[in-house]
């Protein structure tokens, strides 16, 4: 049998800034938002919290947290002035990963932006902002092609032989 090397993330840091990072900003604005006539708490996870990209396993299961937190406060937070939207970007030509900026699978950061804004706009009454190119990995498990999604995705992933996980 082949031995495999796994590659996570020390979870430590990463999951200060992914995780900790938006339940601590949340749990220090809320009694002010409450007070407020409509305020909203934007929350950002991934199309990765749906469909996992083998190089990034904390990263993933962070979004997929984020996902979940977003769920659960949505409900605590129901019947309330506070709206909480999750916003689920697919792969977007950003810095995250080493060459995601030049890469031909991610979508345009300007373009991302520009669906985005005009979801928010059309839609606001949305609980979760998916630009088209997000649903193919959102929606995989509810299709029931869910192992056909994740083989897709991580045979276009341009990071595969990546040295850095997260």
């Amino acid at each position: 049998m082949e031995k495999k090397i796994v590659r996570v993330a020390n979870g430590q840091g990463f999951w200060g800034d992914s995780l900790l990072g938006p339940i601590r900003l949340i749990a220090a604005f809320i009694e002010h938002l409450q007070t407020q006539t409509e305020a909203t708490i934007m929350t950002v996870s991934s199309g990765l919290a749906f469909a996992p990209l083998k190089i990034t396993p904390s990263y993933n299961a962070s979004k997929a947290a984020i996902h979940m937190l977003s769920e659960s406060i949505r409900l605590q937070l129901a019947g309330t002035s506070v709206r909480v939207i999750e916003l689920e970007p697919p792969s977007v030509r950003t810095g995250l990963l080493p060459g995601q900026e030049d890469s031909e699978v991610a979508m345009p950061l300007d373009e991302f932006i520009t669906e985005a804004v005009s979801l928010l706009e059309s839609q606001p009454d949305a609980k979760e902002i998916q630009v088209e190119r997000v649903k193919f990995l959102r929606y995989g498990e509810a299709r029931g092609d869910y192992d056909q999604v994740v083989a897709a995705l991580n045979a276009s992933d341009p990071h595969g032989q990546s040295s850095s996980p997260s």
